[in-house]
């Protein structure tokens, strides 16, 4: 898992699929709240790992499509990579929107304010909480699996 952990915390952006009402898979880049470069002050925040189970938090317009397609259908998954170096990891599991007020706040960047005008209050303004439970990598050469694998 530290090989895990560190492709994501070094990956640029998150790659997020989601299913839409026809079954078919669509994939978003999100700002990568895990990478410690780009969100310092969420390096404790964004990313939590149990065991073989990642939980990761994003961040979103509520208006946006894929928010439409994770409350209509919650399986997603993530994929981090580093290309320069052949590393990738996709994480697959369940994505949720977040409602409860302080992990908004707490998750909260004053940079955002050009996304969200409103602040951490704005309605626009969603986070995305996602639990992993199947990890697939790609480095060193091999394939590696956590989680449930069948």
């Amino acid at each position: 898992m530290k090989d895990v952990i560190s492709i994501i915390k070094k990956s640029e952006a998150a790659y997020l699929a989601t299913i839409d009402k026809d079954g078919r898979p669509e994939i978003r880049a999100l700002l990568n709240l895990c990478n410690p470069k780009k969100f310092k002050n969420l390096e404790d925040k964004a990313l939590f790992v149990e065991g073989e189970t990642l939980t990761m938090y994003f961040t979103t317009n509520t208006s946006s499509k894929k928010v439409e397609r994770i409350r209509n259908n919650p399986n997603a998954a993530l994929y981090f990579c580093e290309p320069e170096n052949f590393k990738g990891i996709c994480a697959t599991g369940i994505i949720e929107e977040v409602t409860d007020q302080s992990i908004k706040e707490d998750l909260w960047q004053t940079g955002w304010l050009m996304y969200y005008h409103k602040g951490k209050t704005d309605p626009d303004y969603a986070v995305l909480k996602f639990t992993s439970t199947k990890i697939e990598g790609w480095y060193n050469l091999n394939v590696h699996r956590f989680g449930n694998v069948n």
